[in-house]
């Protein structure tokens, strides 16, 4: 429970997957000849934790003006360590614009704050068990002003036998305004707008997507299994406004104590999942091309069918093949060198019973038929009621480029609804027109739409019908616009705090240099009142002869980087799907180097450090612009870098390590430096790391027209392994001791600059 896990390609021969929690973790496999799909063969992973785990709630949706409680007492010690040892850290990151939000305590499991704004807090935890301190674990909690997001919960792990009832329990499912929740309940997982999805149906089954659940719309619908085997449901519930996101079930059917066995079925066939068209296979196969097929048969009783179990023989070939001797063969292959009818036999066992047989007649030929794929794309995720809701399925394809038709299935709609599909032809740039490729639903209570689609091609051939291609639609009977806080372009948002590059102040210009990076305008704190999914859109107003993009639809715009000097006007607006936010607008001006009006601060980036932060900049990794160029930075500037690119002991030599390197020019007029300042943390009875600035001093002038180059210097100790390897708080100081990980962790170097107010510089690691 609460694992995130998942398959990086659930298409892929070889997939991977992060076990991010301790635990026992099952993936099944299927795989499909372009006809039908195999048996299910499932593996168990099992992962234990070396060091402790936090865990809690990863995403809260609340209203303004409420306590928001966050549990990390379901934290984990190392495997086999005692709980009851466990030291929680909370701490909170990153607040809305405006907020004073502060944690009532951070060394407990239970913590909670109070959500004063409209935005997105980001707490941190992580948890200690020893010397040993778990990865941080990022909680985003997001406020709005008008609805809060309901919770969907499934219930489960469920048990059942074969052929019983199983009820599924929804009940824990929550809303914090106490809103009245409807009820879906769905085989196949529709958690975006439009998608494909696996149908969690075992192959013999005769249920099918449309009637597996009885009484689907209710907190408690009832499920009659009838193979044994790994099934899954699915819950969202509806508050009238917003949707949950998606609760899972596993459910595991077994076979019934005491029965008798029941013969196994072969099958080159998987059944259908859906029941609003039958399946047409394509038996045509490639001449020349090798065609695998091992069948999809299955036994109710939950049998895996795998090699081991399966029987070949040919029953008839072509004049001129030489057939290959199937005997003893568990898979099936061949190589199709003549054309015609190419005639096979599979018969599976149980262990206990063998099946009766079954047939499937391969033709062969040049230009073999193919099944085609469908695709969906959806207008709009959220409409009003009252208004429609259209899905566009001009995208699916066929691999022989033969003219499709489209087949549409309303699956769900809302309480009360009486909505039924609609469609309409899309014509081509060729003028070819596809009849039927949009279908649409005229939205007449609040609530979820859903539509399936499946295609067939000019030869009457099915697209799978194991799998599902779906579109979802929200409607709702009221609407609040979405907001905007701000745009900017100094990332002062994100966690990792590095390219503070605000270009929006008159005295901070772009430079335009060839160590320059390309400009990224973000929105601050864009917030759907209802948690509606927003649509971004960008303009960008240029100077001649600039050749940047003009627009952009994505939550981030990349600008670029500018070439010619000038004005430029970045505006965004945020959509969700029925009202558009007010426009928010950014100027920011670009001139050459030598034309920049103040104090220029560059970051070196340094190879010859020790830090390794620069040394994947100098690669390039992170901008896709390697070299020594200095890279222009802005005040007021803060790197507060988190533990991602530790300098360990290793890497340090006894004296003094220049861990940054930077460079001042001044432009326009001379600039004092005052208050010149470093701090590091002490523990009494050790020799300790000391901090100190390199090139730079307490008054010092930088003239007109003049560059200095300084360094931010790490004195290590001898004892450096020591010193990081005695970890835990100095009761006798405050500020703590060294992170044995990172040594940078606690260090500050800060300066101001006299002759303008809060431009500040501060360069001060935080583990957390």
């Amino acid at each position: 429970m609460g694992s995130a896990a998942e398959l990086s390609d659930e298409a892929g021969a070889q997939p991977t997957f992060t076990a991010d929690l301790p635990g026992t973790y099952e993936a099944d496999l299927v795989v499909n000849d372009g006809t039908a799909d195999s048996g299910h063969d499932a593996v168990t992973i099992i992962a234990t934790n070396p060091d402790p785990v936090a865990i809690a709630e990863t995403e809260y949706h609340v209203l303004i003006g409420t306590t928001v409680m966050l549990d990390g007492s379901g934290s984990v010690p190392p495997t086999g360590g005692d709980t009851a040892q466990l030291v929680y850290n909370w701490y909170l990151q990153d607040l809305p614009a405006g907020s004073t939000a502060s944690l009532a305590q951070t060394g407990t499991g239970l913590t909670s704050f109070y959500a004063d704004m409209a935005g997105t807090y980001t707490a941190i935890l992580t948890v200690d068990y020893q010397e040993k301190t778990s990865e941080p674990l990022t909680v985003t909690i997001v406020a709005g002003n008008a609805n809060s997001k309901p919770v969907a919960d499934a219930g489960g792990p469920y048990t059942i036998e074969r052929g019983q009832t199983l009820t599924l329990d929804g009940t824990g499912s929550s809303d914090a305004d106490n809103d009245q929740l409807s009820y879906r309940w769905y085989l196949m997982s529709p958690g975006h707008d439009a998608a494909s999805a696996a149908i969690w149906i075992p192959n013999g089954s005769a249920l099918t997507l449309d009637n597996g659940l009885q009484g689907y719309d209710t907190a408690n619908p009832t499920l009659t299994p009838d193979v044994a085997g790994n099934w899954s449901a699915y819950l969202v519930v509806h508050d009238g406004t917003s949707i949950s996101n998606l609760s899972s079930a596993s459910i595991t059917v077994t076979k019934p104590e005491g029965a008798e066995n029941t013969p196994p079925v072969a099958s080159f066939y998987s059944k259908p999942r859906v029941g609003f068209i039958a399946p047409v296979p394509t038996d045509e196969v490639e001449l020349g091309s090798t065609v695998w097929s091992s069948g999809n048969s299955y036994d109710i009783d939950g049998t895996n069918i795998s090699s081991s179990n399966r029987r070949y023989q040919w029953i008839t070939t072509p004049a001129g093949y030489d057939a290959e001797d199937l005997t003893g063969k568990g898979s099936f292959s061949f190589t199709p060198t003549v054309e015609g009818q190419y005639t096979v036999e599979m018969t599976v066992n149980d262990g206990e019973a063998d099946s009766d047989p079954a047939r499937r007649t391969f033709i062969a030929r040049t230009g073999a038929n193919r099944a085609p794929s469908p695709r969906i794309t959806v207008d709009s995720q959220t409409i009003l009621v009252g208004e429609a809701g259209w899905f566009d399925g001009s995208e699916s394809t066929d691999p022989d480029d033969n003219a499709l038709t489209y087949h549409w299935h309303l699956l769900d709609k809302p309480d009360g609804s009486t909505a039924q599909l609609q469609f309409q032809n899309v014509t081509r740039t060729d003028g070819t027109v596809l009849n039927n490729a949009r279908a649409g639903v005229v939205a007449d209570q609040p609530g979820i739409y859903i539509v399936l689609l499946a295609v067939t091609d000019s030869h009457g051939v099915t697209s799978s019908l194991t799998s599902t291609y779906y579109g979802r639609v929200l409607a709702k009977s009221r609407n609040n616009p979405p907001v905007i806080g701000s745009i900017n372009n100094d990332n002062d948002h994100l966690v990792n705090r590095r390219r503070n590059t605000h270009f929006n102040d008159s005295d901070q210009p772009y430079v335009i240099d060839d160590g320059s990076e390309p400009v990224l305008l973000y929105t601050q704190n864009a917030v759907d009142p209802d948690l509606d999914t927003l649509y971004y859109l960008w303009t960008l107003e240029q100077p001649a002869g600039s050749e940047l993009p003009d627009a952009s639809v994505d939550a981030t715009f990349t600008v670029g980087k500018p070439l010619v000097a000038g004005n430029y006007t970045a505006t965004a607006i945020v959509s969700d799907g029925i009202d558009t936010s007010e426009p928010h607008i950014l100027n920011f001006k670009t001139v050459q180097r030598a034309d920049y009006p103040s104090l220029l601060l560059e970051d070196y980036h340094s190879a010859g450090t020790v830090n390794s932060w620069d040394r994947v900049m100098q690669n390039g990794f992170a901008t896709g612009m390697p070299g020594e160029a200095p890279r222009q930075r802005a005040f007021p500037y803060w790197d507060h870098a988190d533990n991602s690119f530790p300098i360990t002991s290793f890497q340090l030599v006894e004296g003094d390590n220049a861990i940054k390197n930077y460079r001042l020019t001044a432009f326009g007029s001379d600039y004092t430096v005052i208050n010149v300042r470093t701090s590091a943390p002490r523990r009494s009875g050790t020799e300790s790391f000391s901090a100190k600035f390199a090139g730079l001093t307490e008054g010092q002038v930088i003239q007109r027209g003049e560059s200095i180059d300084f360094s931010l210097i790490l004195t290590a100790p001898a004892n450096a392994d020591e010193v990081m390897g005695n970890v835990g708080p100095d009761p006798d100081l405050p500020e703590g001791s060294y992170d044995r990980g990172n040594a940078l962790i606690g260090m500050t170097y800060t300066f101001e600059i006299a002759e303008k107010p809060g431009w500040t510089f501060e360069y001060a690691p935080s583990s957390r």
